[in-house]
């Protein structure tokens, strides 16, 4: 028999329509269910052909080869249906290799059955019957296992995709009822072929061929009209439905995909939104413009959320997906820890003024002391007396210092960052030597080394260090004249300062303890708060103090800071 046009047409239309499905699934094809929706296209296409060319050929070399092609293919067919099912709902666990080898070994032995056909355990070698030119078949019990087969992979594929439409709502309702329709017509269109059911005497179209077009129909529209596959859901028994953060799915252009419950809750947001731009539905809630939510880069950004009138705070993570399919944003309440650190921001500011108030207070009141004594010196007649002033007086200006050192200290504890400057190391010790000098004309203080003129990148009060560990080895010292050596190095990336005394020293175990290091406040064993200042502005500036002993006797401080 030769093929006439007519033939051509219920033939060649369905395998166009099956190709089409193919072409439109391609550039789906990274996206869940986009590969097996090409095969299923193009294993349709093949399906149609091959059977058309077996029925419509006259030739019993070609006739059996094409048929078994077209029943080998129509296996195909349900697999791959099957599996557009699996991977749009993510069923993970039936892509598990020991399943794919089952299924991949099956169509394997499928073949070898339909072409080898041992025992006619598949079919019949020659035709018994011959109705119009077209040859009919008779088939043995691997037929059997072939229509078991083919029916169960079709209902696994129809019970996955009525559960999505169950299950969903909106744009994924849309795509799954119109899949569920195609498959509900094709799977009838197979009860009807294999239960001899044909309206037409004839075999001239296949019945189960018939549904498997209308599939192709019901998955083109579906694709072109619901945006099956472009919006793919997230299936409902993953981890997103449970966790505690509102999360949410655009796909590529921008379209929100998913939002869990969370989300929904949060924003009030219908499922039914689900296929439309995020900027025009999703944050209309919240206090970002609203062409400015799709732009959001992969890091976190805080946002108010203000449903019902009250106010929320969210951190808000947002990354791409695999293969550049769309972004996920995850919304982490952060409510309470804002209005932590507002209050510990309220309580240091509390705390910055209480210490202001009691500086310029205590500062105020040493100068009424200094003054007086000053004029009780006057009135002194004998050495007692004038030692006793002399004692008031230094212990004044050492409590006037102790004032700047806890000004200096708060600044370094209640500061984030400081602003870094380009300070000249050489100019700026040579100010601090100088004026620890003349603050204290009857100690000595010569330069061990000619002092570099390197570059630090720290902030101006990197000067208080140097000044503290002046005062400290003069203040601290018990010889008659407190004689201090200071040294630098330039070690190219680093410099290292030595600041060396002839004092008592500092004993092993407290080498640690005087900086206030491992204790908790200032209640430690050292010498005051202006070696904790040191140890925390050198921290600060990523840098390193320490001590050591003198030779023949008195203490080395040693500092290293990097320099640019």
């Amino acid at each position: 028999m030769s093929i006439a046009p007519f033939d051509l047409m219920i033939f060649g239309i369905p395998a166009l329509i099956a190709v089409g499905v193919a072409l439109s699934a391609w550039q789906y094809r990274s996206n869940p269910g986009g590969t097996p929706l090409i095969i299923h296209g193009l294993g349709s296409a093949v399906w149609v052909l091959s059977y058309g060319a077996g029925t419509r050929l006259n030739s019993q070399l070609i006739a059996p080869g094409m048929l078994g092609l077209s029943w080998l293919a129509a296996v195909a067919v349900a697999f791959s249906g099957m599996y557009v099912a699996v991977e749009y709902t993510e069923r993970a666990w039936l892509k598990h290799p020991a399943i794919l080898g089952s299924i991949g070994g099956y169509l394997c032995l499928e073949a070898l059955m339909i072409g080898l056909n041992p025992a006619d355990l598949f079919y019949s070698r020659a035709p018994t019957v011959v109705q119009n030119g077209t040859p009919v078949y008779e088939f043995g019990a691997w037929w059997t296992v072939h229509l078991i087969v083919a029916f169960a992979a079709a209902a696994a594929m129809l019970g996955m995709f009525l559960e999505a439409y169950l299950s969903h709502s909106g744009r994924y309702r849309r795509q799954a009822r119109a899949i569920v329709a195609g498959i509900a017509i094709s799977y009838t269109a197979l009860i009807i072929e294999v239960a001899g059911l044909e309206p037409y005497p004839d075999l001239l179209y296949n019945t189960t061929m018939v549904g498997d077009t209308i599939l192709s129909v019901a998955f083109l529209w579906a694709l072109f009209y619901a945006d099956f596959l472009h919006l793919t859901p997230v299936a409902r028994e993953t981890l997103l439905e449970e966790v505690e953060d509102a999360t949410v799915v655009t796909d590529r252009q921008g379209r929100l995909s998913y939002l869990n419950r969370t989300a929904q809750d949060l924003f009030g947001i219908d499922p039914e939104y689900v296929g439309m731009p995020a900027d025009d539905v999703f944050i209309q809630g919240t206090n970002k413009r609203l062409d400015q939510f799709t732009d959001t880069d992969n890091s976190k950004t805080e946002i108010v959320v203000t449903p019902e009138d009250e106010r929320r705070y969210f951190s808000v993570s947002a990354s791409s997906l695999n293969g550049d399919r769309g972004r996920a944003f995850v919304f982490h309440e952060i409510t309470a820890e804002r209005k932590f650190r507002q209050r510990i921001e309220e309580q240091r500011d509390n705390l910055e003024t209480l210490n202001q108030v009691l500086r310029h207070d205590i500062r105020n009141d040493l100068q009424l002391v200094i003054a007086y004594a000053d004029l009780l010196d006057d009135e002194c007649e004998t050495e007692d007396e004038k030692q006793y002033i002399d004692t008031i007086n230094e212990s004044a200006d050492h409590a006037v210092e102790l004032t700047q050192t806890a000004r200096d200290l708060s600044e370094v504890m209640l500061t984030d960052e400081f602003e870094e400057q380009r300070l000249n190391f050489q100019t700026m010790l040579a100010d601090e030597v100088a004026e620890v000098q003349a603050s204290y004309p009857g100690a000595t203080l010569e330069f061990g080394t000619e002092i570099p003129s390197v570059t630090l990148a720290a902030s101006d009060m990197i000067s208080s260090v140097f000044r503290n560990l002046l005062k400290n080895a003069i203040q601290h010292n018990n010889k008659e004249v407190a004689e201090v050596i200071v040294s630098a190095t330039d070690h190219g990336d680093t410099l290292t300062v030595t600041i060396a005394d002839n004092g008592p020293g500092v004993p092993d175990d407290q080498k640690e303890a005087v900086f206030g290091k491992g204790e908790r406040g200032l209640d430690s064993t050292g010498t005051g708060i202006g070696l904790h200042l040191v140890d925390t502005l050198v921290n600060v500036h990523d840098g390193e103090v320490w001590i050591e002993d003198n030779e023949p006797e008195g203490a080395i401080f040693t500092v290293e800071l990097p320099t640019v």
